[in-house]
C-alpha cells in the first residue's frame, strides 16, 4: 500500500459509545475498550452486557441498538474501515475463529494487563497517523494495525478458549460451511450452491444461516477465505500472477487483478510493492 492509499477516514477515535454506533460506520470495525461503569445494548434480538475492563469487538453486519450506559461509562474506541482491514489483516487463521466468536457475542473480558496493552496499541496508532510525512508511512501504520489485532487474537484465544460452537441449526450450519472452507475446497469452489449442495441444504437457506449468526451472507466468508489465500500467494512475490490464478481457479491474470483491486484496494503489484 502506498503512502497516498491510507486515508485518515479510514480510522476513527472515539470516547463516545453513540458514535460508534451511528449508521455512517457500517461499514467499519469497531474495537471498543471500555474504562469504567457499565453499558447494556443490543444486536439484533440479543442483548449484551459490559463493564468495566471488557472490550467490544464487533464487525460490520448487524447494527448496535438499544445502548443503555450507566453514567460512568467511559470507552476508548478505534473504528477501522473494513477497506483497509482486508488488505492488511494479518495472514493467520484466526481471524476467521474470531469473527466468528464475535459475531455471536462482541463482548470480550479482559485482565487489566490486556486492556493497557490495547489501550499502548490505539494510542501508537493514533501518533502513526499523526505522522504521514514519514518515509515508511504505510508500513508502519500497517504494522501498528497489524500489532493491534493479534494482540486481541491472543486475549480472546486465551479468555474463551475458541469457543464459538453454538446450539442452534443456524450456527451449526455455519460452522459446517466453515469447516469446508478450512479444508481449502475455497480454492476451486467459489459458488454459494456448491457449499449448500454439499451441505444438502438450499444456497438461500445456507445464506440466510449465515446472516442469522454472523451478521453477513455466504458469499461474504467465501470472499474472505480467498482473500486471505491470495494475499498469502502474493507474499511470494516471485511466484506468477498466472499460476496464482490457476491454483485459485480464476479464468486469467486479468480477472484474478480486478478481484484483487475492487477486495483490497489496489492491484496485485501494488500490494506487492507494500510488503517491500
Amino acid at each position: 500500500m502506498q503512502r497516498q492509499e491510507i486515508s485518515q477516514s479510514d480510522f476513527v477515535f472515539t470516547e463516545d459509545f453513540a458514535e460508534c454506533c451511528r449508521e455512517e460506520y457500517a461499514e467499519y470495525c469497531l474495537h471498543i475498550l471500555c474504562l469504567s461503569g457499565a453499558a447494556r445494548f443490543a444486536v439484533g434480538d440479543t442483548l449484551f452486557n459490559v463493564i468495566g475492563g471488557d472490550a467490544i469487538i464487533k464487525s460490520s453486519g448487524k447494527p448496535v441498538t438499544d445502548v443503555r450506559c450507566s453514567d460512568d461509562f467511559r470507552i476508548k474506541a478505534l473504528l477501522i474501515s473494513w477497506k483497509f482491514l482486508n488488505a492488511n489483516t494479518p495472514q493467520s487463521s484466526y481471524n476467521i475463529i474470531g469473527a466468528l466468536s464475535t459475531s455471536q457475542n462482541p463482548v470480550m473480558p479482559m485482565q487489566k494487563a490486556d486492556l493497557d496493552r490495547c489501550l499502548l496499541n490505539f494510542e501508537e496508532i493514533r501518533r502513526r497517523l499523526e505522522q504521514p510525512y514519514h518515509n515508511f508511512f504505510a508500513d508502519v501504520m500497517r504494522r501498528a494495525v497489524e500489532t493491534m489485532i493479534l494482540d486481541f487474537y491472543d486475549i480472546h484465544a486465551r479468555m474463551t478458549h475458541q469457543n464459538i460452537e453454538g446450539v442452534s441449526q443456524a450456527s451449526r450450519i455455519l460452522q459446517r460451511f466453515v469447516t469446508l472452507l478450512q479444508e481449502g475446497l475455497y480454492k476451486k469452489e467459489r459458488s454459494v450452491e456448491y457449499y449448500a449442495s454439499r451441505l444438502f441444504i438450499t444456497p438461500k437457506y445456507l445464506s440466510e444461516a449465515c446472516v442469522a449468526i454472523s451478521g453477513h451472507n455466504a458469499s461474504h466468508w467465501i470472499d474472505r477465505y480467498i482473500a486471505q489465500e491470495i494475499a498469502q500467494q502474493l507474499s511470494d512475490r516471485s511466484k506468477p500472477l498466472i499460476d496464482i490464478a490457476d491454483e485459485l481457479n480464476f479464468s486469467s491474470p486479468s480477472y484474478l487483478s480486478r478481484y484483487v483491486k475492487r477486495t483490497f484496494g489496489c492491484s496485485p503489484s501494488e500490494y506487492r510493492k507494500r510488503l517491500k
